[in-house]
């Protein structure tokens, strides 16, 4: 079990880098995109799939959205 765990870590990274959601794989790029509060460098980024990313402009990368920037947008 204790294999699997770094295996998930690095794929759902790699989605990341290459933009693409950790849930369905779709293209963040086609995503529905919000105003990050407080900040003009970020967007919320909304998938189909209805997971949340953060996008920072100015490094050009996803994170996964915290249970705090959820609420907020």
């Amino acid at each position: 079990m204790q294999f699997w765990k770094p295996l998930k870590s690095r794929v759902q990274t790699e989605l990341l880098v290459r933009g693409h959601c950790v849930a369905c794989a779709r293209s963040l790029a086609e995503a529905r995109r919000e105003l990050y509060p407080g900040d003009e460098d970020k967007e919320l980024v909304i998938c189909h799939c209805r997971r949340v990313f953060v996008y920072d402009k100015l490094i050009n990368s996803y994170c996964r959205a915290r249970l705090e920037e959820m609420s907020v947008g």
